[in-house]
């Protein structure tokens, strides 16, 4: 189940880049008019979806290591969700200390956070299950 919501989520995205863009953008800012992409952002969003879909596809190592760097990831939202935010726009945005974070995104992010961290450790730990 968690295979194939990480193949779809990839999918929308790979597919769809700028408009998932686009969508965060409304989501996460107050004022999204004045976010201003780095160059490359649509294409890094995209291959982001591709590595999510060629993950869930072959699965085994592949999809093992994408799950574990999900839960770390996880992780960091989870117990450093301002600092986590504020760094992803810098690494993508040319203007991320104009760029407003709507009330309640901040913890929207800290709930993901955990979301991810849990769906990783429960992958985790049926993959000890499965070798003992």
């Amino acid at each position: 189940m968690t295979r194939a919501l990480f193949g779809l989520i990839g999918g929308v995205v790979a597919l769809l880049p700028e408009r998932m863009t686009r969508a965060y953008e409304v989501v996460a800012f107050e004022n999204p008019k004045v976010a201003a992409p780095k160059r490359g952002l649509v294409s890094l969003v995209r291959a982001e979806g591709v590595i999510f879909v060629l993950a869930a596809i072959a699965g085994g190592r592949m999809y093992d290591r994408l799950s574990d760097l999900t839960g770390i990831f996880g992780a960091l939202a989870l117990c450093f969700p301002q600092r986590y935010l504020e760094t992803g726009a810098a690494l993508v945005y040319k203007n991320p200390n104009e760029l407003e974070w709507r009330d309640g995104f901040v913890t929207a992010t800290r709930v993901i956070g955990a979301v991810f961290l849990v769906l990783s450790t429960r992958a985790c730990l049926e993959r000890r299950s499965k070798s003992d």
